[in-house]
């Protein structure tokens, strides 16, 4: 069976995850990572040349009518959609479904990528610098890193036509691709910047940087600068909990900050040893985190999942 197409057959498993999804959405809205902007996407199994996402505000996703599903390849809309997904014939201009697109496309590892305008972390992003400000400031945010990169999609303007909106939405390949090529080692656009190498190439990165890109990125989130930031797992369990982590980073931090402005002492955050242990050794969904932000949701009487019930229903 090919699913791509909308044929009346279904996949059981597929359905489960495309559940999951639904409510990844409703737990990333009741966790302030989502408002009525922002997605989170799934890499199609199946088809690992596609993936699934929804446009509308969190709170209204319910069932797969709410799903579009997209080419990894180009960003294109899928033409049979998987059965009871929402056909897309023509692509809005505001779309970022591309911010999604291009981190699949160059790491095939991804498999789930969560894109959020969450005003805690947003502010850490707000500087001219190749690097943000936050920084890993408590045992469950190890695998943020120092200094996690900052797409500043103004860099990358003059290369689009000059009638194209300054907007700052990732809403074409060319975007798309600059921002996932971020995910790679700051590092080395850190060392290539310092040197003096600050042009900015075709392929979106500093003069200088090698092409080769692994299966997996080496950065876990890159903010955008006005926008908000992206991150990815490889599920959207572990996508969700980054995503949540990374807003709790960003509140802790800016708490710490504010308190000691007044004061002599430092912050002190986690050292590199600590935050790689910890991201080894802690930083993960482990089922019962994920078990319980699905209860909150459901709890909560603010979301539905009609999917749920019809996989609940089936459970062979």
């Amino acid at each position: 069976m090919d699913h791509r197409s909308g044929s009346a057959e279904t996949d059981v498993s597929l359905e489960r995850l495309l559940s999951d999804l639904i409510t990844a959405y409703h737990i990333l809205h009741s966790h302030h990572v989502l408002d009525e902007h922002g997605q989170i996407s799934v890499r199609n199994p199946r088809d690992p040349s596609t993936f699934f996402i929804s446009s509308n505000p969190a709170i209204l996703v319910a069932s797969k009518s709410d799903l579009t599903q997209w080419h990894v390849a180009d960003g294109s809309p899928v033409a049979e959609p998987y059965n009871g997904c929402d056909k897309i014939e023509e692509i809005p201009p505001s779309s970022e479904h591309y911010a999604h697109s291009s981190v699949y496309n160059m790491y095939p590892g991804v498999q789930s990528v969560i894109h959020s305008h969450c005003l805690s972390a947003i502010v850490y992003g707000l500087c001219n610098n190749w690097s943000s400000m936050l920084q890993p400031s408590y045992l469950l945010a190890g695998f943020l890193g120092s200094s996690p990169p900052i797409f500043d999609i103004a860099r990358y303007y003059d290369s689009l036509p000059p009638s194209y909106p300054r907007n700052l939405l990732v809403n074409n390949e060319f975007l798309g691709e600059a921002m996932a090529k971020l995910f790679r080692n700051s590092d080395e656009v850190d060392m290539h910047m310092h040197n003096g190498q600050s042009n900015v190439q075709s392929n979106g990165l500093p003069d200088g940087l090698p092409d080769g890109l692994p299966d997996l990125p080496e950065q876990k989130v890159v903010f955008m600068r006005g926008h908000g930031y992206t991150t990815w797992a490889e599920s959207i369990q572990d996508a969700v909990w980054r995503a949540i982590h990374i807003r709790r980073d960003a509140d802790i931090q800016t708490s710490a900050m504010n308190q000691r402005s007044s004061t002599d002492l430092e912050v002190v955050y986690l050292s590199e040893r600590e935050a790689r242990d910890c991201e080894r050794t802690i930083n993960h969904c482990d089922p019962k985190h994920w078990l319980s932000w699905v209860i909150e949701a459901e709890r909560s009487g603010r979301y539905r999942n009609d999917l749920k019930v019809r996989v609940s229903a089936n459970p062979n």
